[in-house]
């Protein structure tokens, strides 16, 4: 009763054996991909390998061959510097820390505070040195020249210098205006006669002008005389009385201004040649005075020239006019 047909029962489940075989079918294509790539994925590092070992390789006639450092080179050539990245220090609250970072800056700055109070010191200490030193050489120039002033004002009080040159000089100014006058006088009674004609002595003009000439003249060669001899007196060394202005500085003197400073003795040098020569430069007046007097003389040659021709001219036309020889 239960008996079941064997071909009936074969092909009963057509779709279960199909399904099966599909199922297995399928597994085994997903065991032969993955063992598939499971030799690629084994395949491709000795590809890579083999690539980077080729890719590494020298090429023939391609690089250059560097020939290999000796040892004593290699020991000479300075190795490259380990690169060392700065940080900055970490902020620390250790006591002991905080004591070693300040320390170094506490002493520098102490060690250069006291540098700068003994450069003050020694600078205060040459200042007063300095200071002293200009006092002696300010009170040695000081006396220096009042020795120098009561030197000449004594010269000139010992001797005839002081005496002889203001009179000479007023002389010399007076004789100047003297002769102005009188040549200008004698000028126009030679061109135009005398002012107030005398009658009865006609020549009496001509002979005083001629008089105050001559006397002018004499006057002049005067002063001329003292003026030389003022001069001569004065600037030889031997007389004693000045200076000799062509003579060299004084030894005496310049052992004085030895222990001055540099500048400070030449300062005095100059100041005391200038109380010093004061008589020379009275002197070189006097000196120049000396071409004027001759000038002067030379004038009143001529004036008196003048004077006697115009004399003679006017003897003559009254000598003529006695005789009637004039119309």
């Amino acid at each position: 009763m239960s008996t079941s047909n064997p071909a009936r029962g074969r092909s009963a489940n057509p779709k279960q054996l199909a399904t099966g075989s599909t199922a297995s079918t399928r597994a085994r294509q997903a065991v032969s991909a993955s063992s598939t790539r499971v030799n690629k994925s084994a395949k491709a590092p000795a590809s890579s390998r083999s690539t980077s070992v080729t890719d590494t390789k020298p090429k023939a006639n391609v690089a250059k061959h560097k020939p290999e450092l000796s040892a004593s080179t290699k020991a000479q050539t300075p190795a490259a510097p380990p690169f060392i990245e700065e940080k900055a220090p970490a902020p620390t609250s250790d006591t002991l820390q905080v004591a070693a970072q300040l320390y170094p800056w506490l002493y520098m700055t102490s060690t250069l505070e006291a540098c700068f109070q003994i450069a003050e010191k020694d600078l205060a200490a040459r200042s007063e040195h300095l200071a002293s030193e200009e006092s002696e050489i300010s009170d040695q120039r000081i006396r220096f020249q009042a020795e120098r002033t009561a030197d000449f004002y004594d010269e000139l009080s010992t001797d005839t210098f002081a005496e002889t040159a203001p009179h000479l000089m007023q002389a010399f100014l007076a004789h100047g205006d003297a002769c102005t006058r009188v040549e200008a006088e004698a000028l126009h009674l030679a061109t135009h006669g005398a002012r107030e004609p005398d009658e009865d002595a006609p020549l009496r003009v001509y002979g005083a002008m001629l008089d105050s000439l001559e006397e002018l003249h004499t006057e002049a060669v005067g002063l001329e005389a003292s003026i030389v001899n003022l001069t001569l007196t004065t600037t030889t060394p031997e007389s004693g009385s000045g200076p000799d202005p062509f003579a060299g500085p004084d030894p005496g003197r310049e052992d004085q201004g030895q222990d001055l400073d540099a500048n400070e003795g030449k300062n005095i040098e100059g100041e005391s040649d200038a109380d010093s020569s004061a008589r020379t430069q009275i002197v070189g007046v006097f000196a120049a005075c000396l071409p004027v007097l001759r000038a002067r003389i030379a004038n009143l040659s001529m004036a008196q020239e003048l004077i006697d021709g115009a004399q003679e001219n006017l003897s003559i036309s009254l000598r003529m006019e006695s005789l009637g020889l004039l119309d």
